[in-house]
């Protein structure tokens, strides 16, 4: 297995910066499993509202898989919802936050969950690479840290552990305020 590549750049998961136009791009970011009791989502907020905004099917999705089940998302810790773009852009809803950051709630990433979301975009991205030549590049933001109340330092012992050494090139945007 080739070693994999990590890659720091500013800018904007929205906008991916590919490094050949024939790259297949995963965007990966952690949503919550809703928001009250029933377990409503809403994606309203960071990195979830500007996917919500570009792909407006990134939230439809999100809003179908609150459906499946009676309690809504409460019980998708752990579960992931592929949202295929086009042919080279998929982006991945993790299900890893319980509910959203308040003075009750301040760390509402859960790792375990986390964990499981990501070891399932390698099983996904293996599956895709069964079907094509071309390189498939995960361009995250950075994700489990400021409205998830996590520590993204752990989260990128994540990255490397779990798709790093899966040789997955990963890029992390770190976004830049106009």
């Amino acid at each position: 297995m080739k070693k994999a590549i990590l890659k720091y750049i500013t800018g904007d998961v929205t906008e991916p910066q590919k490094n050949t136009d024939n790259e297949i791009v995963i965007i990966p970011h952690c949503c919550n499993n809703g928001t009250n009791e029933k377990g409503i989502g809403v994606m309203g907020a960071g990195v979830a509202l500007a996917l919500r905004n570009k792909w407006p099917q990134v939230y439809e999705q999100y809003k179908k898989m609150e459906l499946e089940f009676e309690t809504g998302l409460k019980e998708r810790l752990g579960d992931n919802d592929y949202v295929k773009i086009d042919n080279h852009l998929v982006v991945i809803n993790m299900i890893a936050q319980n509910q959203i950051m308040s003075e009750d709630n301040p760390y509402p990433i859960k790792y375990t969950a986390l964990i499981k979301c990501m070891t399932k975009v390698v099983d996904y991205i293996r599956m895709i690479q069964t079907q094509t030549k071309n390189p498939i590049v995960i361009h995250s933001p950075e994700f489990g840290g400021l409205r998830a109340g996590g520590n993204f330092e752990f989260v990128k012992e994540l990255i490397r552990e779990i798709w790093l050494e899966n040789g997955i090139n990963v890029m992390i945007y770190k976004f830049k305020e106009k």
